[in-house]
Order: C-alpha cells, then structure tokens, then sequence
C-alpha cells in the first residue's frame, strides 16, 4: 500500500506570490495586513501543493468537469464571486443599516472560498484517484475540505476557513455564519446565472438547477 500526504510539491516564492497577487487584484480589498498576506499565502500554499503555477492555470470548473465554463480560468470564477458577494453585502448594508457586516472576514472568505482547487484539480491527484477510487476515495478532498486545510495551516482565523468549507455542498450539514451565508449564496449564484447567459458547457450544467435553461 502507498500512502500519500498533502504537503508542499515545491517551496513557496515570492514569485507565486506575486503571481497571486497579479491574478486576484480583488485581495487589495482585505484592509487588515495581516490577513490579506495571509489569503495571499493561502493561495500561494495551495499552488505550491499542486502542479499548477498560478490561478489562471486552474480550468475554469465549478467541481472538476462539472460545471465548465466555456471560457476563461478558475481566476475569472473566483474574481467574480468576490465582487458579487460584495454587491449582495452593500445592498443590504445600504437598505437596512443596522444590520452587522465583518467585511474582512466577508472579503476574505470569498477570496479563499475556492483556495482548495488547486489540489483537487490537480492531474497528478486526478489520475491516482481515478486509478485506484477505493484506495484513498476520489477525491480524497474535495477543495471546500481542503481549502479549510488551507487557511488554517497559514495561521488564517476560524471564521475565514469556516467559509472555505462552508460555502459548498459541506455547508448544507453544519450552522453557517452570515459571512459564509453571502458568499454561499454569491458562489451558487454566479453559476446559475452563468448557466443562464450560456457560458457555462451544456453537457455539464447537470449539477446545477433542474429548471436552468440556458440562453
């Protein structure tokens, strides 16, 4: 039997980090510094256990092979579902002021929100698991688990890796907090309305809304 341990492939550079950095302007956001070095080093951590090199060398999947968009990267999904949970938090933070928004953790989450993909997208990881599914399960982690990982190895708070795993089909099974509730409900929706528009691949919408029909 051979066992397999998720750790890093490579060493992290300040060249992945810039790369980061160059693929996910939208971390700028995050106004504490410590945490928004952190969701840099989480990305970066991640890459670094994975064959990819950067964000943009990620397919632009929603799970891999499901839902595919007909275009761009996994940096096009992942951008856009960090502006888009920032336009759900403003909407509601602007119509009823009392309500409590932490927006760096909002802004955070949705930045890591899919920091687990690079290891579940993985070839090398692809293939094993598809060679042998019984051996270690396929996949051993699916990226809301991983990503988790992730954010909490790089010293990244509870309420940030809460959103990693919370934000998929692993939410469904546990309380979410109001931050991982937008950017669930900012994640989820990007697809569908992607579907909508007709950029997502036709035979692989299955997954998403069985009313969904594609323009």
């Amino acid at each position: 039997m051979t066992y397999h341990y998720a750790t890093l492939r490579r060493p992290i550079s300040d060249e992945t980090r810039a790369w980061v950095s160059e693929d996910f302007p939208e971390i700028a956001l995050i106004r504490n510094e410590d945490l928004r070095t952190k969701v840099i080093e989480a990305w970066s951590y991640a890459l670094c256990c994975s064959g990819f090199a950067r964000i943009t060398d990620i397919p632009p999947d929603g799970n891999p092979g499901s839902p595919v968009l007909k275009t761009g990267t996994q940096a096009d999904h992942v951008r856009g579902v960090l502006r888009y949970a920032r336009a759900i938090a403003r909407e509601f933070e602007e119509t009823y002021p009392q309500v409590s928004i932490d927006w760096d953790i909002l802004i955070a989450g949705a930045a890591c929100h899919d920091v687990g993909k690079p290891y579940e997208f993985d070839e090398e990881n692809r293939a094993r698991w598809a060679a042998s599914p019984a051996q270690a399960g396929a996949p051993t982690f699916r990226h809301s688990v991983f990503g988790m990982h992730v954010c909490l190895t790089v010293g990244l708070p509870d309420e940030v890796a809460h959103i990693a795993v919370g934000h998929s089909f692993e939410g469904n099974h546990m309380g979410v907090s109001t931050e991982c509730m937008i950017v669930r409900q900012a994640d989820h929706g990007w697809w569908h309305v992607a579907g909508a528009l007709g950029l997502i691949r036709e035979d692989t919408m299955s997954g998403l809304a069985s009313n969904l029909r594609s323009r």
